[in-house]
Formats: structure tokens, C-alpha cells, sequence
């Protein structure tokens, strides 16, 4: 999720600036960057953006990066959606909210009648369970399936190895699953294992899309190129130059439940990842929207043009640095919490990023369970220090050989050599700088055995709920984020907030999680992030909200014709 994940307009910048970020953004309050939707549609518009580099995976059973998730929902959509000013999931392919058992562990919902692919085939309820028996199907190995394990069966059968285990016994494991998905009609049900107030959420995300069994099976392993990409969403993906564009055309097919269409007839996505020749592409009238960072605050200040075309978007992401536990020195927690001490993060933001607030806990402002009181993390060389001397001998002898590794830019290199001499200063390590390309790294950070030992990531969640942030990401069953942070104490903390139907105790035992998490110190948090952009005068109902434009509102934006 990576993550990491995404959203259009922070991605503009994410994959210029610092790393990947996992997952897809939440969403609390917002609405429409731009003044209005007065202005008269072009219908043949384009509207032309940057997703940064090519993305790793565009399965939306498997997908977890920001850029991933932003082709999914383009192409698809799920039973659910987020409503841009609440945050609250609201119906999308499905045509009410859905009908919830006395005991919370039934959700059923009904889809929309009439419903067609981009290819003119009916939507069926069977299409959203193949959907979700994918998520969870182990040889599916979907980066996001942890957030199916709610429904009964899912955790079991995706936790099998489908090379090793018995067939009998994997067989009898994903009817087990099946069966606790119900298709009956328009209706599809779920049994969960618990009561999950966020279950709702859950149904909105990309995890759950109605995947077309005849062209997975058509396509194999190449069924998302365009040919065989066919969703049910305000797009097709009609064109994939593969490290350069997407192209996206409207899908002639969809429609809300209110009967809107997509009013552009035409997305480009380009694949640009340096942030100066983005900017430069931006100010050459190449692209339509820039996401803003530091080196661009001087340029855009001096030019009265860009400066109105300045729009504020809400933060809703958190960066850390983060570490590999089960590999040397990573796995001695003296060490974790020596670096998590050792950067000084007002500084960073003073002198480097220029653009967000200062991190020492996980959860984002905005966020439930957002913690200010949390400051375990706080930047401290004496204690960073005495923290390191504790580490074992073997960690001590590891240290030698520590290298970051993060998603390489030009402007990537700068931020973390202001790591690099933070350690040197504080620490007395060198640690080592290690660029790769943003797709390989995408890749690596999606396996324990290939996650770098010390690396640099983001997070933003998927719905306003801390069950997101604690249980999704730092969970031991998590496969979200694969670093091997595993502690029980944690574990039965979050799982028992996760049920919780009382919001104050609810609230309590995440705010013991989330403490107890920035003292495990299996990442070091850094900075809260904001989002100004640039848009063009004839871009409308672009929305920036705190959800993120990768579960945005596509059907609402539009460009008018150029002046």
C-alpha cells in the first residue's frame, strides 16, 4: 500500500522526492482544489499529470503502492466509495448501505441494477465475490490480502503455501472461504470473524473490485495490459507505453448512482521522476498539475503566474524512515531507537523539506488517534547515544557496513545525505547511500527476504480509522508492510481495539499500541506531510482532500478548452 500506493497529486512529487509510499490516503474533510465547476466542460478534454515512473503492479488484487492504486480506481470501481467532505463510505457499485446482522458480523450489500463493463458485460454480484477470492488466495500473493482476514476463512487460506500444503486440504480451505461469501441475485454477503466498524471502508478500497475471471484467465499473467484491463470504473486504460504514459479514455459505460458521467474524454499519466523536468513540463504547459516541493518554493514565489496557481492540499501521509528487523544491526532494538533519536526533525523541515510538520509518532494529524502527546521519538543525541552502546556485539560489528536504500532522484540524493551527516554527526556512522530505481524499489520493499535493512517509505491510509494505521501496517500478520515487526503485546492490543464498539476504549487501546509502537521503534518516523500544488486555470474539480485523488472523485473532474 504502498503504499505506498497513488493519490495524483501528492504523487506528482512522491516519486520526485523522497521514496514510494505505500498504501493510498484517507480521507476526513475536503473538497474541490479549483473555484468552481462553472466554467463549460470540453468534451473532448484531456487532462495531463505525472505518476512519476512506471508502476510495479497494476493487479488490483495485488497492488499496494499509491501509483498502483490510482490506476485501479481509474479502471474500476468497488461496492463502496468515500464521500470527498465526510470521509464517510457512501454506496458506489453497490445501491445502499449495506444491511448489518444484530451481531456486526454480517455486511450485506445489493448491487446497482444495470451496471456494465467497459466492454458492455453485466456486473454481477459474482463478479465482487471472484474479486475478493482472489484477494485472498494465496497464489494470488496480494500485498493487501491482510485486509481481507476479516471475513472467516480469508486469514487461513491465504496463509497456506500453494507449492507445499496438501491440495485436499487448500481445496478445503478456500471452500470454507467461499462460503462465507453468499451471492444471492444482487445480493452478496460477508461473515466476518468479528465485529468491524470499518468493514465499510474496507469495501470501498480497490482490494475488492470486480476482477473479470474470463480475462484473468484470458490475459495470465499479462492480463492487465490494456487488452484484457477491462473494469467497470470511469476509465479504460486504452494505451501503456511502458516507462513512459498511461492513457486513460472515458468508459462509456459508467455511471453513478446520480447519473453522472466522466466529463474527461481524455487522461494522460506521464512517467517523469525527476522533479525538475516535471517542473519545467509543468511551467512548458505539458502537464496540468505539479505537486509542489522545497526546491520549487523560490521559483514559484517570483513568478506572480504560478504563484496564483499556488492550491493548498491537506497532508494526510506520515514518512519514516524505516527498519528490516529480522536483518543485522535492525534487529537489535537498541539500535532502532539510537536512529529513531539521532535526526533533528524541526530541522529537516526548516532546512531540507520546507513543506510539513515534524513526525515522533505514526497516526497523521487529521487522523483518529493522531498523538502530539507522543514524543518517545524525539530527537535526543546523548539518548540516541547511550542507546547504540547497549546494542549487542553483533549489532555493533553490523553497523559497519549500514547503507539506506530509497527510490533514486536527484532530489532523493539531497534529502538523504542531510540523513547521512545527521548519523555521522550524532551517531559516529557511515551510513552509506544506496539508489535504485523507483520500480525495483517497489518491488523490494513488497517481500521481508527482500526488504532493504534500513529504507526510506510512507504511509497513507486508506480510510479514517486507526484500525488503518496500527493494525494494517504494523500487525505480525501483516502483508502490507513487510519488515518482521512482531510482538505480541502490540498484536493483542490493536486486535482487541479492532472489535471494540465503545469509541472511548476503543481509543484507549490504540493510543497504547501506537506508544508502544514508537518505543519497538520498527521505523523512525520523520515528517507529516502537506501537499500545495499547481494546476493549470483550465483545470476544475480536481479534488484534494485528505483521502487523495486515487480514491477520489474521477468522474467530477475536467479541464475547460484552453484560452
Amino acid at each position: 500500500m504502498i503504499p505506498t500506493g497513488s493519490r495524483i497529486w501528492p504523487l506528482l512529487s512522491l516519486m520526485t522526492l523522497l521514496a514510494v509510499i505505500v498504501g493510498a490516503c484517507t480521507q476526513q474533510s475536503g473538497g474541490p482544489t479549483t473555484g468552481g465547476g462553472s466554467d463549460q466542460a470540453d468534451p473532448n478534454g484531456e487532462l495531463v499529470t505525472n505518476m512519476g515512473s512506471e508502476p510495479d503492479n497494476i493487479d488490483p488484487q495485488q497492488s499496494s503502492f499509491v501509483e498502483e492504486i490510482a490506476v485501479n480506481m481509474k479502471v474500476f470501481e468497488a461496492l463502496m466509495t468515500f464521500d470527498v467532505k465526510s470521509g464517510k463510505a457512501i454506496p458506489a457499485a453497490a445501491k445502499d448501505q449495506p444491511k448489518i446482522s444484530a451481531d456486526g458480523k454480517t455486511y450485506t450489500y445489493t448491487i446497482r441494477d444495470g451496471l456494465k463493463y467497459s466492454d458492455g458485460k453485466a456486473v454481477t454480484a459474482n463478479d465482487f465475490k471472484y474479486g475478493w477470492q482472489r484477494l485472498c488466495d494465496p497464489a494470488t500473493a496480494g500485498n493487501y490480502a491482510f485486509t481481507g482476514y476479516i471475513v472467516v476463512g480469508c486469514d487461513v487460506w491465504n496463509n497456506m503455501d500453494p507449492k507445499k500444503d496438501d491440495p485436499a486440504q487448500l481445496a478445503a480451505a478456500k471452500t470454507t472461504f467461499l462460503n462465507n461469501i453468499k451471492v444471492s441475485g444482487n445480493d452478496i454477503s460477508f461473515t466476518l470473524t468479528d465485529p468491524a466498524p470499518y468493514f465499510n471502508s474496507i469495501a470501498a478500497l480497490w482490494v475488492g473490485v470486480p476482477t473479470r475471471e474470463d480475462q484473468v484467465t484470458k490475459g495470465g499473467e499479462k492480463w492487465t495490459d490494456p487488452a484484457t484491463f477491462i473494469g467497470n470504473g470511469p476509465f479504460v486504460l486504452s494505451e501503456w507505453k511502458h516507462n513512459e504514459k498511461m492513457v486513460f479514455t472515458r468508459n462509456p459505460n459508467f455511471k453513478t448512482a446520480s447519473g453522472a458521467t466522466p466529463k474527461l474524454a481524455k487522461w494522460t499519466q506521464e512517467m517523469i521522476n525527476e522533479g525538475q523536468v516535471a517542473f519545467s513540463a509543468y511551467r512548458n504547459d505539458e502537464l496540468d498539475v505539479y505537486g509542489i516541493t522545497a526546491e520549487d518554493l523560490r521559483p514559484i514565489d517570483g513568478d506572480a503566474a504560478l504563484k496564483a496557481q499556488k492550491v493548498d492540499g491537506p497532508g494526510q501521509c506520515t514518512f519514516y524512515v524505516g527498519f528490516n528487523t529480522k536483518k543485522a544491526p535492525f534487529d537489535d532494538k537498541n539500535v532502532r531507537v539510537a536512529f529513531a533519536k539521532s535526526f533533528d526533525r524541526e530541522a529537516y523541515i526548516n532546512d531540507v523539506q520546507k513543506i510539513g510538520k515534524p513526525a515522533t509518532a505514526f497516526i497523521t494529524p487529521g487522523i483518529p488517534g493522531y498523538d502530539p502527546g507522543d514524543i518517545f521519538q524525539k530527537y535526543d543525541p546523548t539518548a540516541a547515544k547511550a542507546a547504540l552502546a547497549q546494542a549487542t556485539p553483533a549489532a555493533q560489528a553490523a553497523l559497519a557496513n549500514v547503507k539506506i536504500t530509497y527510490a533514486s532522484s536527484a532530489r532523493a540524493k539531497t534529502r538523504l545525505e542531510w540523513f547521512q551527516n545527521q548519523w555521522k554527526t550524532n551517531l559516529g556512522l557511515g551510513v552509506g547511500l544506496d539508489p535504485v530505481d523507483s520500480t525495483t524499489y517497489s518491488q523490494l520493499v513488497k517481500r521481508l527476504d527482500t526488504t532493504p535493512a534500513l529504507f526510506l517509505l510512507g504511509w497513507c491510509a486508506d480510510y479514517y480509522d486507526q484500525q488503518d494505521w496500527l493494525t494494517t501496517v504494523f500487525h505480525s500478520k501483516s502483508t502490507v508492510t513487510q519488515i518482521g515487526y512482531n510482538n505480541p503485546q502490540y498484536d493483542r492490543l490493536v486486535t482487541d481495539a479492532d472489535k471494540e464498539s465503545d469509541p472511548k476504549k476503543r481509543d484507549d487501546l490504540y493510543q497504547q499500541a501506537s506508544r508502544l509502537l514508537s518505543q519497538d521503534a520498527p521505523a523512525a518516523w520523520i515528517y507529516y506531510d502537506a501537499n500545495p500544488v499547481l494546476e493549470k486555470p483550465w483545470v476544475k474539480n480536481f479534488y484534494l482532500t485528505s483521502l487523495g485523488f486515487e480514491q477520489g472523485r474521477f468522474v467530477d473532474a475536467y479541464v475547460t478548452k484552453r484560452s
